[in-house]
């Protein structure tokens, strides 16, 4: 994968940010240092330290915020919300575009929520990484193997984790980064097919995309997933609508039902 890791491709931040805060809040991004006085940011690529303390933060301030009772349920909880916040442009981007948004975790500072999950993003420095075709493969290596898998594998070794369950939250959170956008969500399930082709991890049989037609007669792209986040042992004592303990009718009819 040299061209994700070679010189980066020129491109004007303003509009493609502007155009992926359009989409929601999970897509804001911020650009260069944190504002002064802001110290609680974390840079992405020391949490690939499993006994790190970037790592620990992250994962004390995810167990105390979200209070599970365990820190591998925190663990599992935590990666999806990363994946479908840190990454979320990205994935999108390329989803829309076709380019490569750089996402590597050497160009990432992020701020934990002190409630639950990922308060903000900043890019150190705006580029987009060169790939061939629909950047397929650039997208993999960027979100996947250069960022998300290292990160399941350091919350393993860190908390012990199951692997599998691990990578189903970057599965999930992956998808959500698609879901989440009002986009057509013919594109978009096209998109996360050409995302899994290949893809490392073994997320594909992780959890499946579909269309579903909301209240309003919108339709949108759901997530239904295979593995357990165990966010229904937090505080909060809830399954989230995609929790696989729940039948798929019932998980597609919650997501119907969404205003």
């Amino acid at each position: 994968m040299g061209d994700a890791d070679g010189p980066p491709a020129a491109g004007i931040p303003d509009e493609p940010l502007a155009a992926l805060a359009a989409h929601g809040p999970r897509y804001r991004l911020g650009l260069g240092s944190p504002p002064q006085g802001e110290t609680d940011w974390l840079a992405a690529d020391r949490l690939l330290d499993p006994y790190g303390p970037e790592l620990s933060r992250l994962l004390d301030t995810e167990h105390r915020g979200s209070g599970h009772r365990t820190a591998h349920a925190a663990a599992l909880t935590l990666i999806a919300v990363y994946a479908g916040r840190v990454t979320a442009a990205a994935v999108l981007h390329w989803a829309l575009t076709g380019r490569v948004l750089d996402v590597r975790p050497e160009n990432v500072l992020l701020r934990p929520d002190p409630g639950h999950g990922i308060a903000g993003v900043r890019l150190r420095t705006f580029r987009m990484l060169d790939g061939s075709g629909t950047g397929a493969e650039t997208i993999q290596h960027v979100v996947l193997t250069r960022h998300l898998l290292p990160l399941a594998d350091a919350l393993r070794k860190r908390t012990r984790a199951g692997l599998r369950q691990l990578r189903g939250g970057v599965a999930h959170g992956c998808a959500t980064a698609l879901a989440a956008s009002s986009a057509d969500p013919a594109q978009l399930a096209r998109r996360w097919t050409a995302f899994l082709d290949g893809a490392p991890g073994g997320l594909a049989p992780l959890g499946d995309v579909v269309t579903v037609t909301r209240r309003d007669g919108t339709p949108r792209l759901v997530y239904l997933r295979r593995t357990c986040c165990l966010f229904y042992t937090s505080a909060e004592a809830v399954r989230c609508v995609s929790c696989c303990l729940t039948s798929r009718d019932e998980r597609i009819a919650a997501y119907a039902a969404r205003p």
